[in-house]
């Protein structure tokens, strides 16, 4: 039969002091290593900060600088438009001019070529124009041919045929046009006079022909009368 022996484990009161340490030093060591790590992780995050200040500060900048350029840009554009507004202006009043001035010329070498005996007042050309739905240019010319060809007051009445609501109506050009306040027109033209303005149609208004009368301002009575058909070029 075997033999049992028993193992004695010899106790020391230094071991538990011991064992008290090591715990310390470890619970010591894992602080400071927190520490350690929270001081590093807050140095990345400072760092970090510091780093999107600065790319803050220089957007910012970025953004003064284009802001900046754009106002030039904007600027600079202004004044182009405006130049080239101007410009436009500009070509537009010189090719009126120019389209006058051809105007006349035609008209002037009408009357040389004219071989027919003097006939007074007359209107040569009539012409009307659409602007919009309810305004229309309106352009004529008004002729004189005398055996003494002078200067003279002619005194015009020009009136607007149509209907409205199934009756027929006559509009004066005063009624029509803003800028005539009165008729009859007055003007005064040695050989021929170009007219012209626009027509603000009123609502329900539908224009037929045109009446244009001409006279003397010594007479009593318009002696010359025509009447255009209402036609808009457009």
């Amino acid at each position: 039969m075997s033999e049992r022996r028993s193992i004695v484990v010899t106790y020391r009161q230094g071991f538990r002091y011991w064992l008290y340490g090591l715990i310390v030093l470890v619970s010591l060591v894992s602080v400071m290593t927190g520490i350690l790590w929270e001081r590093h992780k807050g140095s990345q995050i400072l760092a970090e900060k510091n780093d999107l200040a600065d790319e803050v500060s220089a957007l910012q900048d970025l953004v003064k600088f284009k802001t900046t350029e754009l106002d030039m840009i904007r600027v600079n554009s202004d004044v182009d438009t405006a130049a080239l507004e101007n410009a436009r202006q500009e070509m537009m009043g010189l090719q009126a001019q120019i389209y006058q001035d051809q105007e006349q010329l035609q008209l002037y070498r009408e009357l040389l070529e004219d071989t027919d005996p003097p006939g007074g007042l007359s209107v040569s050309r009539f012409q009307l124009t659409l602007v919009d739905s309810k305004n229309i240019a309106y352009r004529w010319v008004a002729r004189q041919k005398t055996v003494k060809m002078q200067a003279t007051t002619i005194l015009v009445d020009i009136r607007v045929m149509g209907s409205q609501g199934n009756k027929p109506v006559s509009l004066s050009l005063s009624e029509l046009d803003t800028e005539v306040k009165v008729m009859p027109l007055t003007i005064k033209f040695k050989y021929f006079s170009i007219n012209q303005g626009v027509l603000s149609l009123p609502d329900g208004f539908n224009p037929d022909t045109v009446q244009i009368s001409l006279g003397y301002s010594w007479s009593d009575k318009l002696t010359y009368k025509q009447t255009f058909d209402w036609k808009v070029e457009e």
